[in-house]
C-alpha cells in the first residue's frame, strides 16, 4: 500500500472508531473510556492531526488549540464563557494577518499519483510530472487547490473527487482534453478554461461526488 493509501486509510480508521464510541454511547452502552479521549475535545484533536498530516499547519494549529481550550475549561482552569470572544478574535487576526503576508509558497512535487484530503482546512499543491497518472481529492469542509499545467498526462489518467461542502480548483494545460463523470447535489463540476487546445495530448477523466461543494477547472 503506498503512502497517500495508508494515510487515507488511517483517516478512515479513526473517524470509524471515533462514529462507533458515539454510536453506541447514544444507544445507552456504558463506554469505559476515559474523557480525554471519548469527547468533543478528542475530536479537535484528531481534526488537527488530520490537518497537520495534510501539510495544513495552520488549522492543525486552530485544532489543537480549540482542543487545548475545552480541555482547560473540563478540568477547570479555564472558564470558556470567559475565553470565547477572545478565540474568535485571535481566529480573525490569523486571517487579516495571513492575507497580508505577501504570496504563500506552494509546494511543488514530481509524483505521477496525488492523493489529497482537506477536512476543515485547505491545500494548495503544484504537480510538475512528466508521466502523470491521476489522483484523487477528498474535501470535507475544506478546499483544495492544484495547479498541474506543468504536469504531461498519460492518455486516460483519471482524477477522482469527492467533496462535501467544499471546493476544488484543478488548473490544468491548454491542451487536456477533459470529460467528466460527476454527481453533483447542490453544486456542480464545470470547465472554465479560456482556451483549448484543438489537438489534445491526452484525454484526461473526472470523476466524483459532491453535495454542497464543486469543482471548477481553470487555466
Amino acid at each position: 500500500m503506498s503512502a497517500p493509501s495508508r494515510k487515507r486509510a488511517v483517516i478512515g480508521l479513526i473517524f470509524v472508531i471515533i462514529g462507533t464510541l458515539f454510536l453506541l454511547d447514544n444507544f445507552g452502552y456504558d463506554i469505559d473510556v476515559p474523557y480525554y479521549l471519548f469527547s468533543w475535545p478528542a475530536v479537535f484533536v484528531v481534526l488537527g492531526g488530520i490537518n497537520l498530516l495534510s501539510g495544513n499547519r495552520r488549522s492543525a494549529l486552530i485544532f489543537f488549540g480549540l482542543a487545548t481550550i475545552f480541555y482547560l475549561h473540563y478540568y477547570d482552569v479555564i472558564n470558556l464563557r470567559d475565553v470565547w470572544p477572545i478565540i474568535l478574535i485571535i481566529i480573525g487576526l490569523s486571517f487579516i494577518l495571513r492575507r497580508k503576508s505577501g504570496p504563500r509558497s506552494v509546494e511543488e512535487s514530481s509524483e505521477d499519483f496525488f492523493d489529497e484530503v482537506a477536512i476543515f482546512g485547505g491545500t494548495e499543491r503544484k504537480y510538475v510530472s512528466q508521466n502523470f497518472q491521476g489522483g484523487k481529492i477528498t474535501c470535507i469542509f475544506g478546499g483544495s487547490e492544484i495547479d498541474l499545467r506543468g504536469s504531461k498526462a498519460q492518455d486516460g489518467a483519471a482524477i477522482e473527487i469527492f467533496c462535501m461542502f467544499g471546493g476544488v480548483e484543478l488548473m490544468l494545460p491548454d491542451d487536456w482534453k477533459v470529460h467528466m463523470d460527476a454527481t453533483a447535489i447542490f453544486g456542480g463540476f464545470s470547465d472554465s478554461r479560456k482556451t483549448i487546445t484543438e489537438n489534445p495530448s491526452a484525454t484526461v477523466h473526472i470523476k466524483g461526488f459532491t453535495m454542497f461543494g464543486g469543482c471548477e477547472v481553470k487555466n
